[in-house]
């Protein structure tokens, strides 16, 4: 963590590197697969028919945050952040990691500028509390995950779904998932990943 963190354009593409990342230890919950997962416009066209206050989404997201947090971080705490994986991708194509990054950038560019800059300071806030096992405390990850909510929830889904496929061709959770998933306690991972499932939902209900 404590070499992903000051990387800001990981942090715009974080939600969509976090669903990969989670896709790697464990599959989608049934009955749905992990591309049409991102596609909610469902929840999105209920959410304009309801009239929903954007107030009233930006407290669901930063409760979401909250609740997402809390879930994941055992299954946080038992990854080694400080193996050398996660300061490089191994046997990742170049030209694709830019492909990534390219995509991520666009994503940036349209965020609300408020949001990004909270986000900037959460992880800022974060790096300075990162101990020797590269872990951070609770309230920093809260504090990240909330800000990161809002600002995907700022663009348009499409430019998530581009920089998610994108990732997607750099990291496949086929050739990695039984691996690392035998790293950490199975639960954890599965409680991580279902609580980053329903925080993906609130943050879509909000997106614009």
């Amino acid at each position: 963590m404590a070499k992903l963190l000051p990387c800001v354009v990981a942090m715009v593409a974080v939600v969509a590197l976090c669903n990969l990342r989670l896709a790697a230890f464990v599959p989608p919950p049934a009955g749905q697969s992990l591309r049409h997962g991102v596609h909610m416009s469902t929840a999105v066209g209920a959410a304009a028919v309801l009239g929903a206050a954007p107030a009233a989404f930006a407290d669901k997201i930063d409760d979401a945050a909250t609740k997402l947090s809390e879930a994941s971080y055992p299954f946080l705490k038992e990854i080694d952040w400080t193996s050398p994986v996660y300061g490089s991708l191994p046997n990742a194509n170049p030209v694709k990691v830019l492909a990534v990054i390219n995509k991520a950038l666009v994503m940036g560019a349209s965020m609300d500028s408020a949001a990004l800059k909270k986000g900037v300071l959460a992880h800022a806030s974060a790096i300075g509390h990162v101990d020797s096992k590269g872990m951070i405390p609770l309230p920093d990850y809260t504090a990240i995950n909330a800000a990161i909510g809002h600002m995907v929830a700022s663009v348009p889904k499409n430019q998530v779904i581009d920089v998610f496929n994108a990732a997607g061709d750099v990291v496949r959770k086929e050739e990695v998932g039984a691996y690392m998933k035998s790293l950490v306690n199975s639960g954890d991972a599965e409680a991580a990943y279902k609580a980053f499932w329903e925080f993906k939902d609130v943050v879509a209900a909000a997106q614009r």
